[in-house]
């Protein structure tokens, strides 16, 4: 069997139709539901779920090379401490979401790590589900079908209620409801989001060290609460990156927001280093689903 096959031959086991909520049934080239809504999987490996009228939609969520930045910045290893400490917290569960799963770097690591652990990675952007099921595919991953992507909402998942036992939501927006609606009870949803600190130089380099804000934490514990989460643990992942290359400094900068708004003269400074040492600073929040 090939890769491209082996991955359309996956069970879609909790996935619904868009359209009607009806479950989904795997037709090795589509998915399809009992009222005959059908679903093309892409040859890359990856199902395009999104609502009609968003389907289409190219300019969903990160661009093509927003999505190529970021594999090219984390298949360097530069965030692997925070991917070992998501799989440390889901060592006992066997079913992640990855809402906001982005180019696949956590959900197929976590996936590679653990091989009793099943993962459904969403993203709205087609660029970058197609670049993670490709990265599944390298990987292996698609061989006993334990991983699956598709292009849609993370505010309106095309989930089963409680399917999952772990929800990942790794600098992401967090739709807090949603979460909860697909978490079965006793699973744990694992926030990552910017810690004071974090990627501070890169900020000083692009602003001026006297201009640099620290981030301002999230409360995911308080805005969580009123879903049926219940605080579990909340842990600062924090060390110094040692940035090589001028390719991987502009990756990780084509891979922020910080693209968007910085001064060109900033830029200019930041993409002109051939080495930069910065603060990765991971704030993890771990809730219960009670």
């Amino acid at each position: 069997m090939n890769e491209t096959n082996s991955m359309r031959g996956l069970s879609p086991d909790g996935l619904i139709c868009p359209v009607c909520r009806h479950p989904l049934s795997d037709g090795i080239t589509t998915l399809f539901c009992a009222s005959g809504h059908g679903f093309d999987i892409a040859a890359a490996g990856y199902c395009n779920l999104l609502r009609p009228g968003k389907k289409n939609n190219s300019k969903a969520g990160d661009d093509r090379d927003m999505v190529a930045a970021r594999g090219r910045f984390l298949t360097a290893g530069y965030y692997a401490p925070a991917l070992d400490y998501i799989a440390s917290k889901l060592s006992e569960r066997h079913m992640l979401i990855d809402a906001g799963c982005g180019d696949g770097y956590y959900t197929n690591g976590a996936a590679e790590k653990d091989p009793n652990l099943s993962a459904l990675g969403i993203d709205m952007s087609k660029h970058a589900t197609a670049a993670a099921a490709k990265s599944a595919h390298r990987l292996g991953l698609d061989c006993g079908g334990r991983v699956r992507y598709v292009t849609a909402s993370i505010t309106d998942m095309p989930v089963a209620d409680g399917y999952a036992d772990a929800v990942l939501s790794m600098f992401a927006p967090c739709g807090y409801g949603e979460f909860a609606r697909v978490t079965r009870e006793g699973g744990i949803l694992i926030i990552g989001s910017a810690g004071v600190h974090h990627l501070r130089e890169m900020k000083a380099v692009l602003y001026g060290e006297g201009n640099v804000r620290d981030n301002v934490p999230i409360r995911h514990e308080e805005l969580a609460a009123k879903f049926g989460y219940a605080p579990v643990s909340r842990e600062s992942v924090t060390y110094t990156a040692s940035i090589l290359g001028g390719d991987h400094i502009d990756a990780l900068y084509g891979m922020t927001p910080y693209k968007w708004r910085s001064p060109r003269a900033g830029e200019e400074a930041l993409l002109s280093l051939e080495h930069l040492d910065v603060t990765v600073d991971v704030d993890f929040t771990i809730l219960q689903k009670t």
